[in-house]
């Protein structure tokens, strides 16, 4: 049966009730709490019966059943399409949880000079050192040349962040995006002015530092992701909202998942030999860490 069907059906089903139609209008909501209810009474038999209970399946299809006539009644008092609902379901599962062919990946500087592209796999190195008495950071290219300025923590405390660069490069590998890495390789898109400020400007990186710090926070309660694959759908939820006027708005929920796991593993490691070597592979959109300097 589809769905257009079902709701036609069920609606001529619904209820009027002694209350006013305000009332009357809530009672589905309370109705849907109430066999959400009845479905883990259901789930409880199971535990406590095991195989003894037989009835299991079947009740469970009563008993969702009715949790579908109450989303369909809410629905149908509120010119919604159950249809539309599932869609839009549909629409917010993929962009959570489907993994992606890499080949399907949006590359934001493909149809550009080479010379405003970023490289499609390069190594990097991060070369730790003391400077008046405190720890510090400089990345240098294979051939030995600084990028950007050495980095300290910023902080009152030892706690690593002078090697938070690594998820601007996760960002390229995984994304194909940094409005902070373009720059310090001199690569911003001014070939097309639009671009270059917008997209290659100061509020795009100044964004792309505040979803760096946002996570680094959020994942400090999280022990920086260790033994965690996964990311709080409300943290990936309000990373889409503040990238939503940029190119990378186009990047999917689980894709910046991918990115932001990945990239801290690459972290962890970098954290734990004190420096080393990274590639960044925007090709077969992977970050690795090679091994020490």
């Amino acid at each position: 049966m589809e769905f257009k069907s079902y709701q036609e059906h069920a609606k001529k089903t619904i209820q009027k009730y002694i209350a006013d139609d305000k009332i009357n209008e809530f009672i589905p909501f309370l109705g849907i709490i109430g066999e959400a209810g009845s479905v883990l009474t259901e789930l409880k038999k199971k535990l406590r019966d095991g195989e003894g209970y037989a009835a299991f399946k079947d009740k469970l299809k009563e008993e969702l059943g009715d949790v579908l006539w109450y989303i369909s009644t809410i629905a149908t008092q509120n010119k919604i399409e159950l249809e539309e609902v599932a869609e839009i379901n549909m629409k917010k599962i993929d962009d959570r949880f489907t993994e992606l062919d890499i080949s399907k990946f949006k590359i934001y500087d493909e149809n550009f000079d080479e010379m405003e592209k970023f490289p499609r796999e390069f190594e990097i190195c991060f070369i730790p050192f003391e400077e008046d008495g405190k720890q510090k950071m400089k990345i240098i290219k294979t051939d030995g040349s600084l990028i950007g300025d050495p980095l300290t923590d910023n902080s009152h405390e030892d706690d690593g962040y002078r090697f938070h660069d690594i998820f601007h490069y996760g960002y390229v590998a995984y994304l194909g995006w940094s409005p902070v890495i373009r720059k310090l390789l001199k690569l911003k898109r001014k070939s097309v002015g639009q671009i270059d400020e917008v997209e290659d400007g100061a509020r795009a990186g100044i964004t792309e530092e505040l979803v760096t710090l946002y996570v680094y926070n959020h994942a400090q309660n999280h022990r920086l992701f260790k033994y965690s694959d996964r990311v709080d759908t409300d943290v990936l939820k309000t990373i889409q909202k503040l990238v939503s006027k940029i190119e990378v708005k186009d990047c999917t929920a689980k894709q910046w998942e991918t990115c932001i796991i990945n990239s801290y593993k690459v972290f962890d490691e970098l954290m734990k030999n004190n420096g080393g070597r990274v590639l960044v592979s925007i090709q077969n959109r992977k970050l690795i860490y090679i091994g020490k300097n």
